[in-house]
């Protein structure tokens, strides 16, 4: 069995981080030096939502330029990857295989989520990409299961990325270019980190419950789901901080990476 590739979770901010000076973006494309040798990526997005998993099986998935109000010349970027029909098949197996319900989806494309981090990462498009969905009941248990389901895969050298948001508190805060994180996101971030750093699963899963302000963090748990499918496919549960920053205010652009 060859050595695992770290499955990892990274906060991708908003769809202009391609053209901002900022330390998330610099983290983000370090990482491409970090993963260099691996075969492709498997991204869970933040914003491709359905009712079951689904992965992508489009050869040559089109860049979806899913955002607006931001600078023209990133809707003329086209993020040209191949995908890999094998491994979304492989994907698929696995899903249904741990016996959940899965699709293949043959004309999506890749939403920013995925390539707005990977042409940072991987800038020459060179690297076959797949993308697996998030759902909409936005459970983090369904989605740490089916982590586990797809877990092998970071033996077979793919990379595993979660890209969402450890805060994502859009339409709670106001974000002001230059302002300092709240106290509660603050709070937030700190509870976050120690459960991910712990490898304290139940706490995770229980997040709304039982960590600060989950409804400020998170208004909508689409940014923070794919956290909990990168944690399920993680052997080792107590991940590493990759990055911590923030960006205009109250947007957590922590990362963490497992098995590493």
């Amino acid at each position: 069995m060859s050595k695992p590739i770290p499955p990892i979770f990274i906060s991708h901010g908003a769809p202009s981080l391609p053209l901002e000076d900022i330390p998330a973006r610099t983290f983000i494309k370090e990482l491409g030096i970090k993963y260099k040798n691996i075969k492709a990526v498997l991204c869970i997005s933040a914003h491709w939502v359905t009712s079951i998993p689904e992965v992508t099986a489009n050869p040559w998935p089109n860049t979806i330029h899913d955002f607006y109000g931001f600078p023209e010349e990133l809707y003329q970027i086209k993020y040209w990857a191949p995908g890999s029909p094998e491994l979304a098949k492989k994907t698929y197996n696995m899903i249904e295989d741990a016996g959940l319900e899965a699709l293949k989806n043959h004309d999506r494309g890749l939403d920013h989520g995925t390539w707005i981090p990977l042409i940072l990462m991987f800038p020459e498009a060179d690297v076959p990409v797949i993308q697996l969905s998030i759902q909409h009941h936005m459970d983090p248990a369904k989605h740490l299961n089916v982590g586990r389901a797809i877990s092998e895969l970071k033996n077979e050298g793919i990379l595993i990325l979660g890209s969402g948001g450890a805060l994502h508190p859009l339409g709670y805060a106001s974000f002001l270019f230059g302002a300092q994180p709240d106290p509660w996101a603050i709070d937030f971030e700190a509870w976050l980190t120690k459960a991910v750093t712990s490898g304290d699963e139940e706490s995770l899963l229980n997040y709304r419950r039982i960590s600060p302000y989950p409804e400020r963090a998170h208004p909508y748990p689409d940014h923070l789901v794919p956290l909990m499918t990168v944690f399920g496919a993680a052997d080792n549960k107590e991940g590493k901080v990759a990055h911590k920053s923030w960006y205009a205010g109250d947007l957590g652009m922590g990362a963490y990476i497992f098995d590493e």
